[in-house]
């Protein structure tokens, strides 16, 4: 099994336990006064079908190609349409685009064709293989991080470089943006380490911060790494950590 497939296989069993536990839902009532979606990372697709269940249109986006199969299957048994044509969106419709934001292709084909009410980006995670690396590591270190940073954890200096490329696409698009991260404890503009500099950086006008007491699957779905130590309990308690800046 390649980094891909696993990772595939074990997100989808994580997105499913919380699509069952209506957390999905919980975060698509958040966003319900926005019609159309870019969804960043869609990974199997338990996040875009809360999307469609609430009413509104995607277009989901997602590097890994087996997380896009497993995310069509799911929307088609779901009867749910999918079209693979973005300017063919329409209410309860999604768009798949496999592809990485990082990349020139996307920002040059395809970013130019798409209109969103709103750029979600939930939970952000990635396979590691070698490719990945060497590809994601010189964009870490153009974005501004340190080699030390990135090798120290490079999952979560990744996401920061996912999360701020997302705030740039909703600024370029002149829409609201929804950040979504596991966390250990409630986040408020009296003690945000991160969010409020990024508000600052794009202009966003306000920000709003949603905390919610949930559980994550670790043993048996994507692990979370806390501190440099894995877990390997079957649930672990979080703080579901949501902020929108318009």
């Amino acid at each position: 099994m390649t980094e891909k497939e696993k990772y595939a296989f074990e997100w989808n069993n994580s997105a499913k336990y919380f699509y069952d536990n209506n957390r999905y839902k919980h975060l698509a009532a958040q966003i319900k006064k926005y019609n159309t979606v870019l969804e960043i990372g869609c990974g199997t697709g338990q996040s875009t079908l809360a999307l469609l269940e609430a009413g509104h249109s995607v277009v989901a986006i997602d590097q890994n190609m087996y997380c896009i199969d497993k995310a069509k299957n799911l929307i088609k048994s779901s009867g749910y349409s999918i079209t693979e044509n973005i300017d063919d969106i329409s209410s309860q419709t999604v768009c798949f685009v496999e592809c990485d934001i990082t990349d020139k292709k996307f920002e040059q084909d395809i970013l130019p064709k798409i209109f969103p009410d709103i750029v979600i980006c939930w939970n952000v995670g990635s396979y590691w293989d070698k490719a990945k690396i060497n590809d994601a590591v010189p964009k870490m270190i153009e974005y501004g991080l340190t080699p030390e940073q990135i090798s120290e954890n490079i999952e979560s200096s990744y996401c920061e470089l996912i999360i701020w490329r997302a705030c740039a696409i909703a600024k370029n698009k002149q829409c609201a943006i929804h950040i979504v991260e596991r966390g250990e404890e409630k986040i408020t503009r009296f003690n945000d380490p991160y969010y409020f500099l990024l508000k600052k950086e794009f202009r966003f006008k306000t920000i709003k911060y949603i905390n919610t007491k949930a559980t994550t699957l670790s043993k048996g779905g994507r692990q979370l790494i806390t501190n440099g130590i894995v877990n390997t309990q079957n649930e672990i308690p979080i703080i579901f950590i949501s902020v929108t800046m318009t």
